[in-house]
């Protein structure tokens, strides 16, 4: 994961990407360039930690040519500061995104409590589904056959695998590669990943396969990340996801994001672009 969203500097607060990702469609995974836009706007910010990030995804990229990230010190404040990211490739603007920092404060505590009982342990491995040779299984799912940066649980094939009743779902996800690395940084770049993964899934529940795949498509229109409190992606993060709306192609989704203790580290929103495909004759 380190080395997935590493940055290398090209000029002041200019950076060039070293890896690009690809989704399930061939085009850059969004989760990468939100997270790459935090590291880069990080690069830039001392003393104050990211605690929201919205990103407008304007245009699909390649994973074939590198991307550059432009970052504006819009504010410089004691308590909030603010960085604008543009990102680009080739010369065209593929997103825009806003990271708010916040120093350390006292004040009032409350959260939502997570709704899951169901632990990972008992869970379903996705690499290891992906790799029981089942034939029936999307291009999606087989992908976790190969090696990840990240691992999936499920807790069952409803809302997966086949559709559920209901607009909600809610899965484990991990990030093994960084155990052991205490760089609080990275793990919130790491969490803007994992933000962007299966969480617009939600709105498909009801109406088809909720995965990536030839029979609907999918893309990211606009994301937003908060982070709470501090976080680590080396440990099973529980996200409790659900889809309040969608009409006219576009569905809005909504997630909880918690820790193994139960402490909510991250809410997250996106609107997505989600169209059934029909089968090729």
């Amino acid at each position: 994961m380190a080395d997935l969203l590493a940055l290398e500097p090209d000029g002041a607060d200019r950076f060039r990407s070293r890896f690009n990702e690809p989704n399930s469609y061939a085009a850059l995974f969004g989760g990468q360039l939100v997270a790459q836009a935090a590291a880069a706007a990080d690069a830039t910010v001392d003393g104050q930690e990211l605690h929201s990030l919205h990103c407008h995804f304007l245009r699909a990229g390649t994973p074939e040519r590198r991307l550059r990230f432009e970052v504006d010190r819009v504010r410089e404040g004691r308590r909030f500061s603010n960085r604008h990211v543009r990102i680009s490739q080739n010369g065209a603007m593929l997103a825009a995104v806003t990271c708010s920092y916040r120093a350390g404060l006292s004040g009032f505590e409350h959260q939502a409590q997570a709704e899951a009982r169901l632990g990972p342990e008992a869970a379903i491995d996705a690499g290891e589904l992906a790799r029981s040779g089942d034939p029936d299984l999307l291009p999606f799912m087989l992908r976790f056959a190969m090696p990840q940066p990240i691992e999936l649980r499920m807790p069952g094939e409803e809302a997966f695998l086949c559709p559920g009743t209901q607009p909600r779902r809610h899965y484990w996800l991990r990030v093994p590669s960084l155990a052991g690395v205490d760089d609080a940084r990275l793990h919130r770049q790491a969490l803007a990943y994992l933000s962007d993964f299966l969480l617009s899934g939600a709105a498909l529940v009801p109406h088809t396969i909720p995965l990536p795949g030839p029979h609907v498509f999918v893309t990211s229109l606009d994301h937003v990340l908060w982070l709470h409190r501090p976080v680590r992606c080396d440990d099973w993060l529980l996200f409790e996801t659900d889809s309040p709306s969608t009409s006219g192609g576009v569905a809005l989704s909504r997630g909880l994001v918690y820790d193994r203790a139960g402490a909510l580290v991250a809410s997250i929103a996106q609107e997505a672009m989600q169209l059934p495909l029909e089968p090729a004759a």
